[in-house]
């Protein structure tokens, strides 16, 4: 084939390329006429060639894009290829985002043309778009959220730290993101935190644990959650709870020691001193004094010892009440109507003799979950102080009423028709011990003490109601 014939053949695919290329191609001169314009850039303007060559670019241009293709023209006819992405709507064309290339075209080492070259990329420009978007929600959702966050991928590459987790950890994202989790934490390699996000990963499940971070001096509640992707960790600082349960429960041993100290010094106060104090009876009655005026002091100094063994034997009993918390009789459903009627059998003497009477309005299937011994304590001190304090102008009623609790257990009403007390002025004093609110008959104070002290044994709860000359009422929330 001879050099024309060549010439030709190269023209004509050269031509042919130009023309059908689906990409926009434009050939200008310096002064950015355009000699010469493919199919897809005319049928983009809706233009024949004759209306296109000739003509500047900047005359399809609008106007704020004038300079920026003149100065990309002119990079271009000094030899250097240039590549820029705009957004460009040509006179009588859609908007579009174009990828921009200006290809100098050489002969003799002198540029005497430019080839533009428009490539569409809209669609591609508006899905970068949405996926910048979705970034920036999902970046703003993180960050958002009042917890630590790290994003790992399968192969424990960090891909996210949120503002929360960088600063409880102590690190900057730019140092950190793309970074292998244990590359970046050595020392917490074999840790609780190594060994509990493996698990997640292994198992596919999530995995919530509490451990300390020992880099950071911090207690961290942690939550795993595996995917496909990697792993999310939540975690939050809750270095000031566990702070507050180490000193709860220094507290609390404390205490406990405390109380073992007290415990072993009132044994000795009420068990040591019974010997000498029974000696100290028996001795002052044992004795004879010849002169007369010495017979009131004996008697004082016999009474004062007998109230000292009071005090002691109330002392044991408290003891007593104490020391079975917890321990002794087993606690089991016990029927209350048998409980109630036993405490009324062994008042039997004391009602008769006062002319009163209790009655009794429980279901007879009414259980609750205690220790017999305490229930049967509980109303014989409340029957027999209704007794005790019953008025004198009519005859003692006592009405003992139950039912079973939705909660569970049993509510309980003891009232009676009694001298009653003043349960304002009583206030806080009603349930300790020696507070006494009438002035006879005589009493110790010790009875509500105790009744107390079993209902919250067997984690119930009382009250009273009551007011001078109208009686009292306790009602109990028993298990």
């Amino acid at each position: 084939m001879s050099a024309s014939a060549q010439f030709v053949d190269s023209e004509q695919r050269f031509r042919s390329l130009f023309d059908n290329n689906l990409d926009l191609l434009l050939f200008q001169n310096e002064e950015s006429i355009i000699l010469d314009a493919n199919k897809p850039f005319l049928a983009l303007l809706h233009c024949e060639k004759s209306d296109v060559i000739g003509h500047s670019i900047d005359d399809f241009l609008p106007p704020n894009l004038v300079p920026v293709f003149g100065q990309k023209l002119r990079e271009a006819f000094q030899g250097i290829p240039v590549q820029f992405d705009v957004a460009v709507q040509f006179k009588g064309a859609e908007p579009k985002v174009l990828s921009i290339s200006k290809v100098p075209l050489s002969v003799d080492n002198r540029v005497v043309g430019v080839h533009m070259v428009g490539r569409d990329i809209t669609e591609l420009s508006a899905s970068n778009q949405l996926i910048e978007q979705q970034a920036r929600k999902l970046n703003i959702i993180f960050e958002s959220i009042t917890d630590a966050l790290i994003l790992l991928d399968r192969d424990w590459n960090i891909t996210f730290l949120n503002q929360e987790a960088q600063r409880l950890l102590q690190v900057k994202s730019q140092h950190t993101t793309g970074r292998n989790l244990w590359e970046v934490f050595p020392a917490e390699i074999g840790s609780m935190f190594y060994q509990k996000y493996h698990e997640a990963v292994a198992t596919r499940r999530a995995v919530h644990f509490e451990a300390y971070y020992a880099t950071g001096a911090l207690w961290l509640d942690a939550k795993c959650f595996p995917s496909e992707e990697g792993l999310s960790v939540y975690f939050s600082d809750i270095t000031s709870r566990k702070e507050a349960e180490a000193s709860q429960e220094k507290m609390t041993l404390d205490l406990y020691r405390h109380n073992q100290d007290l415990q072993q010094f009132t044994y000795i106060v009420s068990h040591n001193l019974r010997a000498p104090l029974a000696n100290a009876l028996g001795l002052v009655q044992l004795l004879r004094v010849e002169n007369p005026e010495q017979v009131p002091l004996l008697t004082h100094l016999q009474t004062s010892l007998q109230q000292l063994d009071l005090i002691l034997q109330d002392l044991n009993t408290i003891l007593a009440v104490r020391d079975k918390q917890g321990v002794g009789e087993v606690a089991e459903s016990v029927l209350l109507i048998d409980v109630l009627k036993q405490v009324v059998a062994s008042l039997q003497e004391p009602l008769q003799q006062c002319g009163g009477e209790v009655v009794l309005a429980v279901p007879e299937s009414l259980r609750v979950h205690g220790k017999r011994a305490y229930l049967f304590s509980i109303f014989f001190n409340l029957v027999s102080n209704s007794i005790k304090y019953r008025a004198e102008d009519r005859i003692l009623r006592v009405t003992i009423t139950g039912s079973p609790d939705p909660a569970g257990g049993a509510r309980l009403r003891v009232a009676d028709n009694g001298s009653g007390f003043d349960r304002e002025k009583a206030g806080e004093d009603v349930f300790k011990l020696y507070k006494r609110f009438h002035s006879v008959p005589t009493g110790r104070g010790l009875g509500l003490y105790l009744v107390n002290a079993h209902v919250e044994v067997m984690g119930g709860h009382i009250e009273v109601h009551s007011a001078p000359n109208a009686g009292a009422e306790f009602q109990l929330l028993l298990p």
